[in-house]
């Protein structure tokens, strides 16, 4: 199953973009499931259509559904207390799932729990999430390290069940004074949330697709987001921009395409008119919007070893990063971004190699 992730900063025309691809590619006989991030769902709206948290067919290859956030969280969290037996975790357990607070990144979160159910349901060819904004989509992202990083700083867990010497001498709780059922909930809930990353991961062929106005290219933002989502991993083949082709200039549009770099989007022109409509009119849209008919299959980037890490991060720029390594983590460092990798080999003594080829960071352990 494919993913496409919608995201911006002007919500009504993202959400017009990933109407139109969606109902696009069920007419051309993809079975597609769109999927509205809260909290201002407005698929439903532009199509004159009442949706919920269960999945509605509305024709033949194309369902809908709302994601709600608070709904998707407590489900999980419902099924993971009675997993909180015994020890210090045991505690959790009286926190009930209304009790669940938002969290920053709670809708990208959630997202990625419905990617995960409706990947085992098999019952689609292609998931279009009308997502959240892009800084909100990073912070989901980042939840995985920061996670791992908790359980390390506190337990001294590395990743999977093993713990390094390290680790485990500057651990804040040793895990010898405390049973295994205390730990083990916390583990599973931080490979969860790796799991989930995973399924965004570049080399899946999941792929975000940026929704900009002409003048917004012209802005930072677009820019520093696609420099955070590529330092974590994910890739954006498109920047769509509801406007006339002319409406940019050369050089704008030299700067935002795989000629400028190859991990850069292409810039993808197309009327996008964001009144709500029924079906047949989206279908028109989205035939507007991808003139040649297809919208698109990624390519997934090359998986490499467990040992190494390779990002694709358009535009970058190599005199604003620094890596270091801290706790046996590799601290990867971009402006005010920092994500935190862990590498297998660091912790038994192995080496730790980086080299930046234009726009591609690559990092391993020898």
């Amino acid at each position: 199953m494919q993913i496409l992730i919608f995201s911006g900063h002007t919500m009504v025309q993202q959400s017009a973009a990933a109407l139109a691809t969606a109902v696009h590619a069920a007419r051309r006989g993809q079975r597609v499931l769109i999927a509205s991030t809260g909290p201002n769902h407005l698929i439903g709206a532009l199509l004159a259509q009442n949706l919920t948290t269960h999945p509605l067919e509305l024709e033949p290859n194309l369902s809908a559904v709302e994601i709600g956030p608070l709904d998707e969280i407590g489900n999980r969290w419902e099924q993971i207390r009675p997993s909180l037996r015994s020890g210090l975790a045991s505690r959790l357990r009286d926190i009930g799932s209304d009790e669940i607070p938002c969290f920053p990144g709670i809708d990208a979160v959630s997202a990625l729990l419905v990617a995960a159910r409706t990947l085992q349901s098999k019952q689609f060819d292609l998931l279009v999430v009308d997502g959240p904004a892009p800084d909100t989509l990073v912070r989901a992202l980042a939840l995985s390290d920061t996670m791992r990083w908790l359980l390390r700083l506190v337990f001294g867990l590395d990743r999977g069940p093993g713990r390094s010497r390290t680790s485990q001498e500057t651990a804040i709780i040793p895990t010898a004074l405390i049973p295994p059922s205390t730990t083990a909930p916390l583990q599973d809930l931080r490979a969860e949330f790796e799991e989930h990353r995973a399924r965004l991961n570049a080399n899946t062929g999941a792929r975000i697709r940026l929704v900009a106005t002409p003048e917004e290219l012209h802005l930072p933002p677009i820019r520093n987001d696609l420099v955070a989502l590529g330092l974590y991993g994910t890739a954006t083949d498109k920047v769509i921009v509801p406007a006339d082709l002319s409406e940019v200039g050369a050089d704008l549009r030299h700067t935002f395409s795989p000629e400028a770099g190859p991990y850069r989007p292409a810039l993808h022109f197309g009327p996008l008119p964001t009144s709500p409509a029924d079906r047949d009119t989206w279908a028109l849209r989205g035939a507007a919007l991808y003139r040649d008919g297809d919208i698109g299959t990624p390519t997934p980037f090359p998986a490499v070893g467990e040992r190494e890490l390779r990002l694709g991060i358009p535009f970058l720029d190599a005199k604003a990063l620094d890596i270091a390594i801290a706790n046996e983590e590799v601290v990867i460092r971009i402006g005010q971004l920092r994500r935190h990798v862990l590498l297998p080999g660091l912790s038994e003594g192995g080496r730790l190699r980086a080299r930046v080829e234009g726009e591609s960071l690559r990092l391993w352990v020898e």
